[in-house]
Order: C-alpha cells, then structure tokens, then sequence
C-alpha cells in the first residue's frame, strides 16, 4: 500500500496513519511467533498473494515516501535478507508484485522480474502494465514468453482509470486467458482521482469473466466490493493491510471478519511485504485468532491462491 499523498503535506512528526491501540503497538522485529499456530490449524505454509518486489534504487525512492509519513518499515533490508525472512516465517510462495506510475516503466519492471525472480525461492512470477502504445505486446510477452502467473495494477499511484479504452484489448486478452489482476482500486488510506467503486462496478461488468483480486478488502467500501463477489465467479478479495493494528485501512475491521466466514473460498491472504510498519507474524496472528473456522484459515492462507495460480510451474 502506497498512496499518492503529493497534495497532501506531512511534517516529519506527524503520522496521519494511526494505531488501534498506541499504547500497546506489535513488535517491528522479526520475531516470527507465528509458527505454532500454522501448526495448530494444520497450515503447512503461507501463500502470500500481496508481496512486493522492485529494483532497489525503486524501492528505496518508496521507503523514501514512507519516512516522510512516519511509517517505519519493519523490513528495511537488502533483498537477500528479506528473502530470508520470508522463508523463516514460512511464506514459501509469494507474488513479485510492482506497478508503474509512467510509460515505458512496466515494461522495464516485467523484464526485471523475469531476469531475477528464479533466484527468489518460492516467487511466483507477476508484472504489471500501463496504458501505452505497445501494453497489449508486452503483456502478451509477459504471459507468453515469461510465463508470468499473473499482474498487478495500482489505481491510486498510476492514476489509472479502469474503464479507458486504451486498456480494453489487454483486459480482454487477460480474461480469455484466465490471468489473475490484483488491482488496488479501493480509497483507503485515501482516495485517488480513480479509485473506489463507482469505477471498478462498471470495470468489472464490462469484463465479468476477467480474474481480479481486490487489494485491501476494497476498503474504505469493504461491503460494496463484498457484494460483488456473489455476482461475479472469478472475483477475489484480498486480506493486505486490513486485519491489523495499524489502520492504514482507515477504519477498524473488527466488524468485517465474519466475511471471511461467508466469503472463504474468495478471500487470499496478502501482507504488504516489506513494506510494513510491524513484523509478518502480527499480520498472521490476527487472521489465525479470528473467531473463524480452521477451513476458513486454510482457504485464506494457502488453499484459495493454490487453486487460483498453483506453483508457477
């Protein structure tokens, strides 16, 4: 989750993200408690569909960003290193997520992640797009000769409005081929030019067939995007960001949880990886004690992403 904040103005102090409890925040080290409880719901690992992976001199522009806004990111390191910690919290597949915010960048970033991504154990290989001259071409590369598992589309940073006609043949590829989209269009943390329902609802009946998954629960409108699902087989929602104690989400989810009950066969769990303000287990843990059944917990960590992507193989 990054939001475009460039006409809104922070001081270095203040942090207009705040914690459901400041008094009692989770630990920023990687501390890895979680395991026991994967074992006690008969988890054997995580599926992590919400994972990002940028060139450094990329990601360190985005935790530039985040500094600004006193979001201390719990994983501040090299890129070996944050591997490392995925594997000792068991996330043993992960999406490459990144996304463009001007021409040409997409397709830069898809060759960057296929030149790499087999050095990352347990990546299953994602890129994105933009609306350019040549996006149908280099999707289809992307799909075709890379053998990317899926893409991912950021609303609010790439200014991107779903229902522009320049993207009309490279979502319709993508539906005929079954290709997976996350797509943050959602308003939390705060809305962008176009984000929110009033623009995905038409997006996603223009394209019914097309495999998306809504970053974030779709928040701020968790219950309008959740509606959706009944009315649209191949719609997705995903957990990044929103059972936490960090409200990034801008609200207090307590309440929605029993969605992951009705909706448990399409819901994914995604952490937001590295860019998190507190450590992998505090995102686990809060979704693991939630007052949901154990097939739920299954179907949200590992099973639904494996039925929809499998192993990238």
């Amino acid at each position: 989750m990054r939001p475009c904040m460039a006409d809104h103005n922070f001081s270095g102090n203040e942090a207009p993200f705040a914690w459901k409890n400041p008094n009692n925040i989770p630990s920023n080290k990687d501390e890895v408690t979680h395991l026991e409880l994967l074992k006690k719901y008969n988890i054997p690992y995580i599926f992590d569909i919400h994972c990002h992976f940028f060139p450094e001199v990329v990601l360190k522009a985005i935790w530039k960003w985040f500094d600004k806004v006193n979001w201390k990111i719990t994983y501040r390191y090299k890129e070996e290193k944050r591997l490392d910690s995925l594997n000792r919290n068991n996330f043993k597949k992960f999406t490459t997520l990144n996304y463009a915010h001007k021409p040409k960048m997409a397709e830069n970033l898809n060759k960057w992640v296929y030149e790499n991504y087999k050095n990352w154990k347990g990546a299953i290989p994602f890129g994105t797009f933009y609306p350019e001259e040549n996006v149908l071409s280099y999707t289809q590369k992307a799909v075709e000769e890379y053998n990317f598992k899926g893409f991912k589309l950021h609303c609010e940073v790439s200014k991107l409005n779903l229902n522009i006609p320049e993207l009309k043949s490279t979502f319709t590829y993508l539906e005929k081929k079954q290709i997976p989209i996350v797509i943050h269009t959602g308003t939390a943390p705060l809305p962008g030019e176009f984000t929110g329902i009033k623009y995905f609802e038409p997006f996603i009946k223009t394209y019914p067939e097309l495999l998306v998954i809504v970053a974030h629960m779709g928040a701020h409108e968790v219950f309008p995007y959740a509606n959706l699902i009944n009315k649209f087989p191949n719609l997705y929602l995903d957990t990044t960001m929103a059972f936490v104690d960090f409200l990034a989400t801008g609200e207090d989810m307590d309440s929605l949880i029993p969605l992951l009950e009705t909706h448990k066969t399409k819901i994914m769990y995604g952490s937001d990886f590295p860019n998190i303000p507190y450590n992998l287990s505090h995102s686990v843990e809060s979704l693991l004690n939630a007052n949901i059944s154990m097939d739920a917990k299954q179907n949200i960590f590992y099973r639904n992403a494996e039925r929809l992507i499998g192993d990238g193989e």
